[in-house]
């Protein structure tokens, strides 16, 4: 049996551990597609498909038409493998943890061919213990992928009513906890990954361990300004650590004679801090990003067995909607300023988004921009930690999805696999002052309620109400409370984006507004002014990534108007028609070469988002944000990015930071 609490100041009676440690075990790995005889070597984090890719038994799926030809890796079986080598010294530890930091998607993993555990969720931490099963000298990892196609009918089938699925033909994907993107969307292609797509460790400890310090505000009107740290351990029965907790060197808490520095409040699984004004976060443009180094450790006969230290911010972040003469209002305050939203959605940066440089690229651009806000949109992944470390240094608050963007199926086991993500998430999160929203889902709402998903699916009746009371449950009942739980309650929580519905005044007035007359609904540029909602959360306009960036992806010959392979590049159901129909409209223009027709997309996003964001900001205090849809690509294609595949700034973008950096 462990504890997972803290008890403090008993004498201990325990003989001296050995430290924590944590071993990667990211290389070394090989693969093979199940049934067959060759292995090759695999490179972890990473996919099927890159593997497969970089041994030359695929074409590169980013080049011309090759997407096509590399889907039947979605519908096979793989298995990885390694050897893990243990020594005396390392089965000394008490406890030996096998711990995967993603696992894409179902996953049966085997030590010395005893299963272990199962996995059915990319977006989750996996951890089990091992040390029974290890032996002195070579064991054997294994870890087999079965198709997330086959296992997503068999959820389907399970479930007896098939959801709305709209980009996915094969109808799986509601199903699944996984990435909505891979299963195609109207900015990129279909690739649905399977593999080790983050890192590998084994942890070694012994009778007590710190991971974490739970931090969380006051609820006392009379405690303004003060924040409760609570330090997260795991601890064996019978054992009583001492434990130290350092915020910038200086002790706030010591566990030894149960007092704490520091602290008005006596009791010993916590410390109460002070929070003064210069201790504060703020965003972009108000006020420093001030941050602190929070370190906990764990003692056994005052020798330190395990340490956990991370930066903190402290800030207060509020999402106001207050009744008015108009509607609803939905504005940010933070730190209690009111704080207009200067920012974009994000999409994940490639279609196998494995590494943290991509993402950090994405804030720089956001910082140039002089941004502060990002929402990250819920079909695609959690970013890394460096993503949420950068926000945290330039000021940008994040507007964080949870990855649900399909209607959920109605059952226990999915419900609470959402939940351990969700525990996942905030306690990956609950240090990061940047996070400033956390979102229940994308659009599900406004689209159950208006795009006649029920007489499409067939969804009437018993199985219409199912899936309304099904939706609620989750996320009005399911989410919230799974936060709160895990230490998010001082984070604001809405159930979905957006809350108003475009294309009726009613819209405009209250919550948060997805404006997609312009694209979507064929209406003129000038239209933005007039459909300004209380918080535009996403709007926008297509352009194409210059020529140049396309002939590294397709044949030169194939750049003209009309080809095949510029066809294959338009994953909108308008194809490319509003942009035509905007350059000549907007612009003047009708060009005839591909070249006139690249720059002339451009310059007519260029226009869309300058008038959307003069209107936005001209609308203050009723509107009180502008998030434009989107910052970045993952594909080298037509989209509403103003940065596109290669990283390269369109003129939208341009566009975009003259107008938020002269914009207080």
């Amino acid at each position: 049996m462990r504890w997972l609490s803290l008890v403090v100041g008993c004498q201990l009676a325990v003989l001296l551990t050995a430290q924590e440690v944590h071993i990667p075990l990211n290389d070394g790995w090989q693969f093979q597609q199940v049934g067959k005889e060759q292995w090759y070597s695999a490179e972890v984090p990473g996919v099927v498909q890159t593997d497969l890719l970089r041994h030359g038994l695929i074409p590169d799926f980013m080049q011309g038409s090759n997407i096509d030809s590399v889907q039947w890796i979605e519908n096979e079986d793989w298995v990885y493998k390694r050897t893990i080598v243990v020594s005396d010294s390392l089965l000394k530890h008490g406890h030996l943890d096998l711990v995967f930091k993603g696992l894409d998607t179902f996953a049966e993993v085997y030590i010395n061919d005893s299963l272990i555990g199962k996995a059915d969720n990319m977006f989750r931490t996996w951890v089990w213990p091992i040390k029974s099963l290890l032996r002195l000298g070579a064991n054997e990892l294994n870890v087999i992928f079965r198709s997330p196609i086959k296992e997503g009918a068999k959820l389907r089938d399970a479930y007896g009513i098939q959801l709305p699925h709209d980009n996915d033909p094969t109808g799986v994907s509601p199903y699944i906890r996984k990435a909505a993107y891979q299963f195609g969307w109207d900015f990129c292609p279909r690739l649905v990954t399977s593999g080790i797509w983050r890192s590998v460790e084994l942890r070694g400890w012994s009778k007590a361990r710190v991971y974490g310090v739970d931090m969380r505000r006051l609820d006392d009107p009379a405690s303004e300004g003060k924040i409760m740290l609570m330090p997260s351990l795991e601890i064996d029965e019978r054992i009583r650590p001492d434990v130290r907790l350092f915020l910038d060197d200086s002790l706030v808490l010591s566990g030894h004679d149960g007092s704490m520095v520091r602290s008005k409040d006596p009791a010993p699984l916590s410390a109460t801090l002070e929070i003064t004004a210069s201790d504060r976060w703020h965003p972009r443009g108000r006020g420093s990003q001030s941050l602190h180094r929070l370190r906990c450790e764990v003692l056994l006969k005052n020798k330190v067995v395990s340490t956990w230290e991370e930066s903190v911010g402290f800030a207060r972040a509020e999402l106001v909607q207050r009744t008015d003469t108009v509607g609803r209002s939905f504005s940010f305050m933070v730190n209690g300023q009111a704080v207009f939203a200067k920012g974009v959605n994000l999409v994940p940066p490639s279609m196998v988004p494995i590494s943290d440089g991509p993402w950090q690229d994405l804030v720089a651009a956001m910082v140039r921009a002089d941004m502060n806000m990002v929402r990250v949109w819920s079909g695609g992944v959690y970013p890394p930690e460096a993503f949420y470390d950068a926000c945290d240094a330039a000021g940008i608050l994040v507007w964080q999805d949870i990855m649900i963007a399909n209607l959920p199926p109605g059952t226990r086991t999915f419900s609470e696999n959402v939940g351990w993500e969700v525990a996942d998430l905030v306690g990956q999160l609950q240090r990061h002052p940047c996070v400033a929203l956390y979102c229940g889902n994308n659009e599900l709402d406004v689209a159950w309620k208006n795009w006649g998903w029920q007489s499409r699916y067939g969804l009437h009746e018993e199985d219409s109400t199912m899936t309304d009371h099904h939706y609620r449950d989750l996320f009005t009942i399911g989410i919230p409370t799974a936060l709160d739980i895990h230490g998010a309650e001082d984070v604001p929580y809405s159930s979905t984006s957006p809350l108003s519905n475009w294309g009726n005044a009613e819209g405009l007035k209250s919550g948060d507004l997805h404006y997609w007359g312009v694209w979507h609904g064929d209406s003129t540029f000038s239209s933005f002014k007039n459909n300004v909602g209380r918080f535009v959360s996403e709007y926008g306009f297509q352009s194409y990534p210059d020529s140049a960036v396309l002939s590294q992806y397709i044949d030169a010959k194939e750049l003209y108007l009309g080809s095949p392979a510029m066809e294959r590049l338009q994953r909108s159901y308008k194809t490319d028609r509003p942009i035509w129909e905007a350059m000549e409209r907007e612009l003047g223009e009708k060009p005839t070469t591909i070249g006139g027709f690249i720059e002339g997309s451009q310059r007519a996003q260029a226009l869309a988002y300058q008038l959307a964001i003069e209107a936005h900001m001209s609308a203050q205090p009723r509107c009180m944000g502008t998030l434009l849809w989107q910052l970045n690509d993952c594909w080298p294609g037509p989209s509403w990015s103003i940065i596109d595949y290669a990283g390269n700034p369109k003129p939208a973008y341009e566009v975009v930071k003259r107008l938020y950096t002269t914009t207080p």
